[in-house]
C-alpha cells in the first residue's frame, strides 16, 4: 500500500489478528483516528499489517510491562483498518485507522513478535424499548449540559453526538470524551449489552457533573 492508497473499509474481518498494545486508554468502534507510530518493533507491525490486509487488532495493557505478551492484555479490543500511512522525514509513521468492531481473544497463536491470536466478532445485544430511548435521549441531554460549561468540548464533538444514531454508539462516543480512568473505558468496551453500557455511562456522566459542581464551588 503507497502512502496515497487508501483501503476499502466494507471487507470482512479476519478471525486472526497481529495486536498492537495501547497502555493509554482503550479504543472504541466507529471511529476514525490518526496513530503517530516511532518504534521500530511498531513501525514493521503495521508495514506487515498492511502487506497482509490492513487489520489488525488494538488492545489495553492491563499492566505497565514494557514489551507486552498476549497475557498482559485485556481479552477484550477493537479491530481496526488501516486506510492509510503516510512515512515520516524521520522514519516515522503517521497512520490513519478507522475502527470497526469489539472482539473477545479466544486463542494465542504467537505471544509476541508479533502477537498473534484468534478472535471472535462481539455484536450489541439491542434493545428497543423505551427505556433504551429515554436513556438515549438523557444521554444526549446531559451531556450537552456538561460540554457546555467546558471549553474541553469543541462544537464538533457536540454536532458529532447528535447525529450518532444507534444508542451503543453513542454510549462508546461519550465514554471516549469524558475524563475516565482507562479501566473504566476497558470496562464499557466489554459490555455487549446496550441498555447496560447505557446505564453505566449515565452513572459516569452524573459523577462528572458532580465534579463540575464541586470545582465551581471551589473557584467561587
Amino acid at each position: 500500500m503507497s502512502d496515497s492508497t487508501i483501503a476499502p473499509a466494507n471487507q470482512d474481518l479476519p478471525t486472526k489478528l497481529t495486536l498492537m498494545a495501547l497502555s493509554r486508554c482503550p479504543i472504541f468502534p466507529d471511529i476514525f483516528t490518526p496513530f503517530m507510530i516511532t518504534a521500530a518493533e511498531d513501525i514493521k507491525l503495521i508495514e506487515d499489517c498492511v502487506a497482509g490486509g490492513g487489520v489488525l487488532g488494538i488492545v489495553m495493557q492491563k499492566n505497565d510491562a514494557e514489551e507486552p505478551e498476549v497475557s498482559d492484555l485485556y481479552d477484550v479490543g477493537t479491530a481496526a483498518r488501516i486506510i492509510k500511512k503516510i512515512t515520516l522525514p524521520d522514519g516515522g509513521l503517521n497512520v490513519f485507522i478507522s475502527t470497526q468492531k469489539r472482539f473477545k481473544i479466544i486463542k494465542t497463536l504467537k505471544k509476541k513478535d508479533p502477537m498473534t491470536v484468534l478472535v471472535e466478532y462481539l455484536q450489541d445485544e439491542e434493545d428497543n424499548s423505551f427505556v433504551v430511548k429515554a436513556l438515549t435521549r438523557t444521554l444526549i441531554s446531559e451531556m450537552k449540559e456538561i460540554s457546555e460549561n467546558n471549553p474541553l468540548f469543541s462544537e464538533e464533538m457536540r454536532q458529532n453526538m447528535v447525529e450518532i444514531d444507534q444508542p451503543g454508539k453513542i454510549a462508546d462516543f461519550i465514554t471516549s470524551i469524558l475524563n475516565l480512568e482507562k479501566k473504566e473505558q476497558q470496562r464499557v468496551l466489554e459490555m455487549t449489552n446496550v441498555r447496560q453500557r447505557m446505564e453505566t455511562v449515565l452513572v459516569f456522566i452524573k459523577k462528572e457533573q458532580e465534579l463540575l459542581k464541586m470545582q465551581k464551588k471551589i473557584q467561587t
